[in-house]
């Protein structure tokens, strides 16, 4: 009778597990908040085909120096070097190809022009791609992307022509060759934005002005046809001054950009290139105040997400996604602990949120760190510390890996729908891991005690 009662209560706890009765939505720190211990500036966030995620910064520990840091499950470890430039490095921008190697474009400063430069991690080293310094004269708002077959692209705008235009170049696998014409623009450009369609066009969006120094200066978006730039629409196509102008292109092909629109009290604005004309994605400046600091992202359906730093809140990180009519927010708005910096928003191939800043810490504002954070959205009994911890991948197949676990001993146990337990440890660590090489197809509850909250979680094993 007591083996019976067991089983049915634990046939009970795990159907409730299926039922959202309470939903446990939050933003929580990836590793270690402010991991590179010490301050950095211009954050730059990717994925490698694993879901690992990397991220490249000026590293003020290092004099300045470009530095890439990955999250190896449990802890933020250096890639290479940390600091490995030749001298400071600022607007870092990195992309990992489809083999797993980072590469990393930024303004060099070992050259008294401050100009490009990109880096490659060779699995030992960081080398030269190419000549160091290989632009022309200055490059500013350096923006980086790498296509399918590998070949890395570099925009920015390009001091070496009078205009203040911009240049995009590629690397030919010996040397770095102009992309169309150098400094196609027509006027002097800011905030230059790359991206490269699933087809390998480059697409570039940037604010300019009529005039080398007139107002206002309002946002284009220009595609490389084969032989020549071409404007994606109407030139200058917002409706005022535009600032913090950031591109998305959707797996559809279509072209997306967010700024900070005067027009609209310098809230947020996103419009989308509907194949004929720029339309806005929802309503236009509909950001509760003041907007900066924009990263645009897609799901794998296709529905856009936007970070951006919200002067509502502080000027903490907020994201966003449009949901067909509106933009509604993504768990809270200002979920960081500081103000947040140059965002930079991506999914993973679980379509799970992931956010690097460069953010303030509470005790010296002045002081930024790079953190990355993460939007889970967990179903659970109990909203507790052991209510956070997440479950991946599901369905599982030979591991399944149970990660954010509370500080201090942590007792798990895995049973199946007839209350039989299946496997059980206690953990002091940040991240723990299931063999389910023999468990049988099916669900099973996970059991999860810490402090003395309790959470239950539901495992599905599908081999």
């Amino acid at each position: 009778m007591k083996t019976t009662l067991q089983n049915f209560t634990f046939f009970i706890v795990l159907s409730i597990c299926t039922i959202p009765l309470s939903s446990a939505q939050s933003w929580e720190y990836v590793g270690t908040p402010g991991f590179s211990g010490g301050g950095v500036d211009y954050t730059s966030f990717a994925f490698n085909s694993a879901d690992e995620p990397y991220v490249a910064f000026l590293d003020s520990l290092h004099l300045g120096k470009a530095s890439v840091m990955k999250f190896n499950g449990t802890d933020w470890e250096a890639v290479g070097t940390r600091g490995f430039s030749t001298n400071q490095a600022d607007w870092c921008s990195l992309a990992i190809n489809d083999s797993g190697e980072p590469y990393v474009a930024f303004q060099d400063r070992s050259f008294l022009a401050n100009q490009a430069t990109v880096m490659k991690f060779d699995g030992t080293n960081w080398v030269n791609v190419g000549s160091p310094g290989f632009s022309a004269a200055g490059a500013y708002f350096v923006s980086l992307a790498i296509n399918n077959a590998g070949v890395p692209y570099v925009a920015y705008r390009d001091h070496y022509n009078g205009d203040l235009g911009v240049t995009v170049m590629k690397f030919n696998g010996t040397n770095w060759e102009n992309v169309g014409s150098p400094g196609f623009s027509d006027y002097k450009v800011a905030d230059v934005s790359l991206k490269l369609d699933a087809s390998g066009v480059p697409y570039v969006a940037f604010k300019d002005a009529e005039g080398l120094y007139m107002e206002p200066e309002k946002i284009t978006v220009m595609k490389f046809n084969g032989s020549n730039w071409e404007a994606v629409g109407m030139p200058r196509f917002s409706d005022g001054e535009a600032n913090d102008c950031t591109l998305a292109i959707s797996d559809s092909g279509e072209p997306y950009v967010a700024f900070n629109d005067q027009a609209n009290q310098f809230k947020a604005t996103v419009m989308k290139f509907n194949g004929s004309s720029w339309e806005t994605v929802g309503p236009a400046g509909f950001s509760e105040d003041r907007a900066f600091n924009f990263s645009l992202a897609f799901s794998s359906t296709g529905e856009p997400y936007l970070a951006y730093m919200d002067r509502d809140n502080e000027d903490k990180a907020t994201v966003v996604k449009f949901n067909g009519t509106n933009w509604e927010t993504v768990g809270s708005y200002g979920f960081s602990e500081g103000r947040a910096f140059h965002s930079s928003l991506l999914l993973n191939s679980s379509d799970e949120p992931y956010l690097a800043i460069s953010e303030t810490a509470l005790t010296n504002l002045s002081y930024r760190r790079a953190s990355v954070m993460k939007f889970t959205n967990t179903m659970s009994i109990q909203d507790n510390d052991v209510s956070r911890v997440s479950l991946y991948p599901i369905p599982a197949n030979d591991l399944v890996t149970l990660a954010n676990l509370p500080y201090g001993e942590t007792h798990i146990k895995v049973f199946d729908i007839t209350g039989k337990e299946m496997f059980s440890t206690n953990s002091n660590a940040a991240i723990e891991t299931i063999d389910t090489t023999n468990f049988a197809n099916g669900v099973y509850l996970v059991s999860i005690a810490n402090k003395g909250n309790l959470a239950h979680k539901k495992l599905v094993v599908n081999k």
